[in-house]
């Protein structure tokens, strides 16, 4: 890599605390791995997701349009709205193959780590999405929120990031609520999505300008 690529990505440069938020990352993934990789899981995480999962109905109602924001479609919809309000049509398509090797590498993990559902762990777990059977760790839907939102906050003015950051806030609490993941799942999920879009959007920019050089 030349001197030039080596220089911080404009899009990134808008951010003054990317060293911070690179660092909050990489430490909440690694907790959250060690916490995941636990055998027999800390009783103050199912305690935790007991009381998380204990919300009323109506609030998991409200709150499950917006949780399919980490869905495999949600890069989608928001790289549409990134491309028709911004026209960075380069950040547009990277939000769609970041959000789609976030999801199916989440995937990866989970067969990796190993580690089940809350309700083969809680018996009166309250399950508002699915049977509740599969893998846990990380939660794949916390992950591509957090590189969708990430993706997404190089485009917006400052005074909306934390808009976009509430969103994933969201996109996590509700896979508890609908009683699919652990905590340590979700944290996971956010900490690997951040990661995954920093790194996606350093790579755009050094395509970016390789190719301009031509």
């Amino acid at each position: 890599m030349d001197q030039e690529a080596r220089r911080p990505s404009p899009r990134l440069a808008s951010c003054s605390r990317l060293g911070l938020i690179v660092g909050i990352a990489v430490v909440g993934l690694a907790a959250s791995a060690l916490i995941a990789v636990r055998r027999p899981v800390p009783t103050w995480e199912l305690t935790l997701t007991d009381v998380i999962n204990d919300a009323p109905d109506g609030i998991a109602t409200v709150i499950s349009p917006i949780m399919q924001l980490g869905s495999l479609g949600g890069p989608f919809v928001v790289s549409l709205g990134i491309g028709v309000f911004k026209r960075d049509w380069a950040l547009s398509a990277a939000t769609v193959v970041a959000g789609a090797v976030t999801w199916f590498s989440a995937k990866g993990i989970k067969r990796l780590v190993g580690r089940g559902r809350p309700l083969q762990l809680i018996s009166d777990l309250v399950v508002r999405e699915g049977d509740g059977s599969g893998l846990g760790y990380v939660s794949g839907h916390a992950a591509v929120a957090a590189c969708t939102a990430t993706m997404t906050m190089v485009a917006l003015p400052p005074k909306w990031r934390p808009v976009a950051a509430g969103l994933v806030l969201v996109v996590g609490v509700a896979r508890v609520i609908h009683g699919v993941h652990l905590p340590a799942d979700v944290v996971g999920g956010w900490s690997f999505g951040v990661l995954m879009a920093i790194g996606s959007i350093a790579v755009l920019d050094i395509i970016e300008r390789r190719a301009a050089r031509r």
